[in-house]
């Protein structure tokens, strides 16, 4: 009888752990940012599968914790998100060992009143399989654009754009935590994380923040320095809405990396949110490749208590 064991991750684990992820075809890998390296997801392995007679790993999930945001309501979860995960088994061992990798990172975390809220995209069916076996849903998927850089018409100019500030950073947690569904917002510490990497521009109306955008520039080697430009971020308040100021801080990001000769701008939407596709699709973004179906489970108190 093959028996097998699950613990945490070791640093000792690295190589491999990239050596079954490299060799598994149930194999996932996801970073939301863009900037992070493998190794160093593979090192924030939650729970690994070891066989117990040759002492091998059959299995790995990463799960990363985002620490949670004070602009957040209070009966908001903590988000908990599948960085990378493989399973040499197939079929119905693979779902078995993926559900049982996922319970052991569960028991982990320590209880909280809000609760967590694990979520994964992913397009794999395999993984997808055994995502709902683990009690995981579709929430919704995620939608791609893009746009080849070109001259952009002018458009109306309700407000007052200016660089992002590091002092302005809490407050546009805020904001963002009023346009954004939980499961999508970023508090201080992503904005920070944006505002190191990326071009953060803030739309004013009448002296109050309005909406903001973050546009990232990606190397390409070449002697301009710069090939294509990711759109991460693109809010408005609520309240704001309607005005133009989504259309005024999309077309000024456009400007600028026309400005720099950059080929193309990509970035993605939720496909549940018509608005900002019908936005995209009038500044001439494209749809590209299928959406990515997004996956969440949310654990309760009553549960994460159950865990300790």
């Amino acid at each position: 009888m093959n028996l097998s064991s699950i613990r945490p991750g070791r640093l000792e684990d690295l190589p491999e752990l990239q050596r079954l992820h490299a060799g598994s075809s149930r194999s996932y890998y996801y970073d939301d940012l863009g900037d992070s390296e493998e190794p160093e997801l593979f090192k924030g392995a939650t729970a690994v599968l070891v066989d117990q007679h040759t002492k091998k790993l059959k299995g790995f999930v990463a799960f990363d914790r985002v620490w949670r945001s004070q602009a957040l309501p209070d009966s908001a979860p903590s988000k908990v998100s599948l960085r990378a995960a493989a399973i040499a088994s197939a079929g119905a061992a693979a779902r078995s060992q993926f559900r049982a990798l996922f319970e052991h990172t569960r028991q982990q975390l320590p209880p909280q009143s809000q609760g967590y809220l694990f979520y994964a995209l992913t397009e794999q069916g395999w993984l997808r399989a055994s995502l709902e076996e683990s009690g995981f849903e579709q929430c919704d998927a995620v939608r791609f654009y893009e746009r080849k850089s070109r001259a952009v018409e002018p458009v109306s100019q309700p407000a007052a754009l200016r660089p992002a500030r590091p002092a302005d950073l809490p407050q546009l947690a805020k904001l963002d935590a009023a346009t954004f569904e939980p499961l999508w917002h970023m508090g201080v510490a992503e904005l920070q994380h944006l505002h190191r990497d990326c071009r953060i521009e803030i739309a004013e109306v009448a002296g109050m923040t309005a909406g903001y955008s973050a546009l990232r520039l990606i190397s390409d080697g070449s002697p301009r320095g710069f090939g294509s430009a990711q759109l991460v971020r693109l809010a408005v308040h609520p309240g704001a809405r309607t005005r133009g100021v989504g259309r005024q801080l999309l077309a000024a990001s456009l400007c600028y990396a026309h400005q720099l000769k950059i080929s193309r701008v990509f970035l993605n939407t939720q496909e549940s949110n018509t608005p900002s596709q019908n936005l995209y699709e009038s500044l001439q973004f494209r749809r590209r490749g299928r959406p990515v179906p997004v996956f969440v489970n949310r654990v309760r108190q009553r549960q994460a208590h159950q865990l300790t």
